[in-house]
């Protein structure tokens, strides 16, 4: 029988942030100050408030900035649980004697082992920094207009910043207040400590009802491998 896949985890973070420690993440204004206090979110802004000038700067809005901004919120959503899905949850695979193992899948199965660390919550910052030319560039080739192009930047780019600080949130003391957002906290949580097979989606849970990944949670056993999504370590 062949030996069971190894992967080699991701190196520790640098800095350990636990939300339970910081005093005031227990509220929303706590929690958003701890936020901006990490790279990604200050990457993400940045991109944005740049976006934003050279949007105002272009000018020329129209009509036809409004299926732009529809495309991203519709688009958004079902990125978020096929790149969950597919591209985090992607087990090692031997390939001519090679283990593939992309490092998102094993930041992703690190995230899982430390739940509660808010560093593992974030696009890794040089991640960031590789996507954001690469994103502007597939702007511009897409759009006909200059004026289009800027548009989808600016509008994707809050898209990213929103996603980024729903998974965070998830991961704090924070309590929410609205019964939506109160599902999105309660479907991530339960995808981290009850299930990894389901629960993918962030922002919209309605994802998950579309694809299947949404069951009622009395019916699903706890999970053996939902801290190491069913891959050994090299060490854990």
């Amino acid at each position: 029988m062949m030996e069971p896949l190894t992967y080699r985890p991701i190196a520790d973070p640098k800095t350990k942030t636990y939300a339970r420690n910081v005093s005031g993440t227990d509220t929303l204004l706590g929690a958003m100050k701890l936020f901006f206090r990490f790279p990604t979110p200050r990457l993400i802004l940045v991109k944005i408030l740049a976006a934003l000038a050279v949007r105002l700067w272009v000018g020329g809005w129209s009509a036809w900035d409004v299926p732009v901004v529809l495309a991203v919120c519709v688009y958004w959503p079902f990125q978020e649980w096929l790149f969950h899905m597919v591209l985090l949850h992607f087990k090692p695979r031997r390939l001519f004697g090679w283990v593939f193992d992309p490092a998102p899948a094993r930041t992703h199965r690190y995230h899982h082992l430390n739940p509660d660390l808010l560093e593992t919550t974030f696009i890794p910052w040089f991640a960031i920094t590789c996507i954001i030319p690469v994103n502007v560039l597939l702007w511009f080739l897409m759009m006909p207009t200059l004026e289009m192009a800027c548009t989808g930047i600016l509008f994707f780019s809050c898209a990213a910043l929103i996603y980024e600080w729903v998974h965070y949130l998830a991961h704090t003391p924070y309590k929410p207040k609205t019964v939506y957002f109160q599902k999105v906290c309660r479907n991530h949580r339960l995808h981290h400590f009850k299930h990894e097979a389901y629960w993918h989606a962030f922002t919209v849970p309605f994802v998950d009802t579309i694809f299947g990944t949404n069951p009622d949670p009395a019916t699903v056993s706890k999970s053996k491998t939902v801290k190491t999504l069913g891959v050994h370590a090299d060490r854990m």
